[in-house]
Parts: C-alpha cells; sequence; structure tokens
C-alpha cells in the first residue's frame, strides 16, 4: 500500500450538469473489451494524479488548484462514464500519464487476463519525436536497448529491452530532432524513457530522464508544445496475438477470433510540431 503522503486523493462527485464528461475516443469495442485512445497528461488511475507532493482534490468539475478538473480525470473513470452498461472495468495494461496512444480496457477479470495474455504474445509500437538529429542512431538501424531501469521508488530494476529503430531527423528547422519507432520487450516504469535518455536522444518534452529546461522551454513556448507535462511520446499501434511464436495458440473467448491490431491516429498536438520538421510528410504518411 502506498504512503498516505504519496496518495493523491480524489473525489469524483458526479459530473456538473452543464459541463458534459470528456470524450472518449473508442478505436474498437465489443461486448467484453475495448480499445480507447488516451490522450496525453491524463493520469490511467486516480492514484497517478500528483503533483509533486501535492495532493489535488477534484469535486463537481473543477479541481482544489482551481484547474480544469476535465484535464485530471484519469481514463478509468471516464471509461466508466462512456460504458455504464459494464459494472466493472479493467485496465489491461498502462501508459504514462504524459503519453497519448492506445490504451486496452477489459469488462470483466476473465476478458482483462486473456487480453493481457494475447498482449503479452502481441506487440506495443510507440513513436517519440527526440532531440538530437538521430545520426548515432541511424547508424545502428534497428537496434536493442538494455540495461537497468529505475522504477518510480528510485528502484533498480534489472532486465528491461527494448528495441529502437531511427526513422528520420534533422538538424532543423525548427530544432534538432528526430523521429524514433520503440518497440517494448518488456514493461518497466518509464522504460523508453531511460532507455533514450541514455541513448543521448531523450524525448521532446522529457522532464525527468536527462531533461533540458531551456530546450523544452523552447519546444513549450515557441513551437507550442503544451501542456507543461507532457512529452512526445505516443503509443501508436497495439496487437494481441493468439499464438506465442513457437506453434502454441490459445482459443480466445472474448477477444477476436484472430486477435486484434489496432491504430491510434497521432493527437494534434505531436502532430502540429511534426508538420514543422523536414520529414513531416514522410513521418506523417507512415502513421497515417
Amino acid at each position: 500500500m502506498l504512503p498516505l503522503s504519496l496518495i493523491s486523493i480524489i473525489l469524483l462527485v458526479g459530473h456538473p450538469s452543464n459541463s458534459p464528461p470528456p470524450a472518449l475516443d473508442v478505436l474498437f469495442e465489443n461486448e467484453h473489451i475495448a480499445v480507447v485512445s488516451k490522450p496525453g497528461n491524463v493520469p490511467c488511475h486516480h492514484l497517478e494524479i500528483q503533483r509533486g507532493k501535492r495532493k489535488r482534490t477534484v469535486i463537481q468539475g473543477r479541481s482544489s488548484d482551481g484547474g480544469d478538473a476535465s484535464a485530471v480525470i484519469p481514463m478509468i473513470q471516464r471509461a466508466r462514464l462512456a460504458f455504464p452498461q459494464h459494472e466493472s472495468i479493467h485496465l489491461v495494461h498502462r501508459l504514462d500519464s504524459p503519453t497519448s496512444g492506445c490504451l486496452i480496457l477489459a469488462f470483466s477479470p476473465e476478458a482483462a487476463r486473456e487480453a493481457s495474455d494475447a498482449l503479452a504474445r502481441g506487440q506495443k509500437t510507440y513513436f517519440a519525436l527526440c532531440r538530437g538529429n538521430g545520426e548515432s542512431l541511424q547508424k545502428r538501424g534497428v537496434f536493442v536497448a538494455e540495461g537497468d531501469v529505475k522504477d518510480s521508488r528510485g528502484r533498480v530494476k534489472t532486465g528491461a529491452i527494448t528495441e529502437i529503430e531511427c526513422l528520420y531527423g534533422t538538424d532543423g528547422p525548427p530544432r534538432r530532432c528526430c523521429l524514433v519507432r520503440c518497440r517494448p520487450k518488456t514493461g518497466y516504469y518509464h522504460q523508453i524513457r531511460q532507455h533514450l535518455g541514455r541513448e543521448n536522444h531523450p524525448i521532446v518534452g522529457e522532464n525527468r530522464h536527462r531533461k533540458d529546461i531551456k530546450e523544452n522551454k523552447y519546444w513549450r513556448i515557441e513551437l507550442g508544445l503544451l501542456p507543461q507535462s507532457r512529452i512526445c511520446l505516443h503509443c501508436h499501434r497495439i496487437t494481441l496475438r493468439r499464438d506465442d511464436g513457437d506453434g502454441q495458440v490459445d482459443e480466445f473467448q472474448y477477444l477476436p477470433t484472430d486477435g486484434l491490431d489496432i491504430r491510434c491516429p497521432l493527437p494534434e498536438d505531436m502532430r502540429r510540431l511534426l508538420e514543422l520538421t523536414r520529414f513531416a510528410d514522410e513521418a506523417l504518411d507512415l502513421m497515417g
């Protein structure tokens, strides 16, 4: 159990009648699971709503610090508002609060287990807009980054693996940056962010692992990357598979017979920044 000092207390007392709940973009849905598009800077779960050590309470559409509650209502609560016909909703996996993209929900514990197993046999594909022109990464082609990472409490975790490929890079305009495709093979805390920081190509907006306050300020203020803690990392594609690659095939009860292959459109904030780069046309074509 988390110490009380780390817990954000969230009191969601309905939604004001004159303010509709935040829209939920549904990418796939059947009677057992759904895949939705998670916006950047929206937490998955109540306990993730923290601003340093300051607690933030949401009551009747307002937050305790005067902000707009719709920006901090977590995905699990948005899902309950969007799927009121289901008694329970489970997160099959999570995305960091500043990250956008595909998020899988299940409407029963059994469906959640089946989807989690299928995801372990499948793949998540991320795109990251990173600082640096990517030249040193492109020379290595598709490569695997391995190395210890730290969890949310600073404890070292071993065995983290991320497949990395730098697709495009530029010295500007608007700045030295590159587009990187990442496929994590393990699921540790901030794994992609830590590995890219270690490769000297931290994600644009990165505020924890290899942060650069001056450079981030330029991207946020001059180029319009908002809000403050957003990073340019997007879970673009997610696949759920029946087979494990070694001939073992599971029969699905809750997922489509052939599994799932879902893509999430690039959010407007990342699209706007990519449009400023020299590789905009190629990158946007790639991501649809």
